[in-house]
């Protein structure tokens, strides 16, 4: 049997990572005593009640009742603090043709318990500082700060925005260093496409594509619960293949037969690309019947059997704000997957 230095992990990691499993049981259970915690991590009683005082002395477990047990005394049980440690997502997007900024703070189960949305008029880091000392000063527990917007973010700056008094702003280290967390940022449909990875029966492989009124459209890629980035993280900036679209215009996403003959054309690109499972729709615009012309003419553009599922997303805005929230997540637990957390937008 190998000893801990042989195996290449410190006394400290092996604790770390012995807390972590314990942290990990406890969270998907909700409450448990120390043996169930050692029956389920497989730990020594020992080390189970060792490192529940030291969760205990850090607020991540609390104290519970007292249980009927089987050998005769009554066991205390343990709870998870889903509020031990907070995220802060923010994000914006088109909502009836304004553009919106909205803020969330979510437990580590993923359920928000703070919102709110407001106009996004100042294009610049003095709307985002206001509502995060907001936030923070609310809720100091936030261990992590998320932002989803619709652009290309690389190397800590955003390189490419919608919002063009952004475009070059170094928004990861500027948050950084300004609120010492750790700080991620997201393309707006990157994250509804990881999103909706956590819901129920999701596909292995799945596009999200968005199409607003105001400006060209975007997509997500989402294979086996990673998005893809590709170069520079531009990876499904489906608005630059040349379908012939005038995008971003009144007059385009009024004309049902160029919508859907522009969208054809894309669905049919990707999948020749990329083949995946199902591509999801969202636009505010997008009806059923967009829906049924597509689906018909990339089925007369590609070859039997090889069109996706084909659907319309209902609510872009749930996906993108539990997209966001699950990747804040990881920031706060390196380990945690889109398969080991369940999130919850209110």
């Amino acid at each position: 049997m190998k000893t801990v230095r042989e195996s290449g992990v410190n006394a400290l990691d092996l604790k770390d990572m012995n807390m972590s499993l314990i942290s990990t049981s406890l969270k998907r259970s909700g409450r448990a005593t120390s043996r169930d915690l050692s029956a389920a991590t497989g730990l020594s009683m020992m080390t189970v009640n060792s490192l529940l005082q030291v969760l205990l002395a850090r607020g991540a477990v609390l104290s519970g009742d007292l249980v009927p047990s089987s050998g005769g005394r009554p066991a205390r049980e343990y709870v998870f603090n889903e509020r031990y440690q907070l995220v802060l997502v923010l994000f914006t997007r088109e909502v009836s043709g304004i553009n919106t900024l909205c803020v969330r703070v979510a437990d580590l189960y993923g359920t928000v318990i703070h919102a709110h949305d407001s106009p996004f008029r100042d294009e610049s880091f003095a709307l985002f500082e206001t509502a995060i000392d907001d936030c923070i000063n609310r809720f100091p527990a936030i261990a992590a700060i998320a932002f989803g917007l619709p652009g290309i973010e690389y190397q800590g700056s955003i390189v490419w925005l919608d919002y063009k008094n952004l475009v070059n702003a170094p928004i990861i280290p500027h948050f950084t260093e300004r609120y010492q967390l750790p700080v991620l940022c997201e393309n707006d449909v990157n994250a509804a496409a990881f999103g909706r990875g956590f819901l129920p029966g999701s596909y292995a492989s799945e596009v999200y594509i968005y199409v607003p009124v105001k400006y060209p459209p975007g997509s997500g890629i989402r294979i086996n619960g990673s998005i893809v980035r590709g170069k520079r993280n531009f990876a499904g900036e489906i608005g630059w293949l040349p379908v012939g679209a005038s995008w971003g215009t009144r007059e385009f996403v009024s004309d049902e037969d160029a919508v859907c003959t522009a969208l054809a054309k894309v669905v049919t690109s990707l999948t020749a690309v990329i083949a995946p499972d199902s591509v999801v729709l969202f636009g505010e615009f997008l009806e059923l019947a967009h829906l049924a012309r597509i689906r018909e003419k990339t089925a007369a553009l590609l070859p039997a059997g090889m069109v996706p599922e084909l659907s319309l997303a209902s609510d872009f805005t749930a996906d993108y704000e539990r997209g966001l929230i699950g990747l804040a997540l990881g920031r706060v637990d390196a380990g945690v997957t889109q398969t080991s957390i369940s999130v919850h937008p209110h």
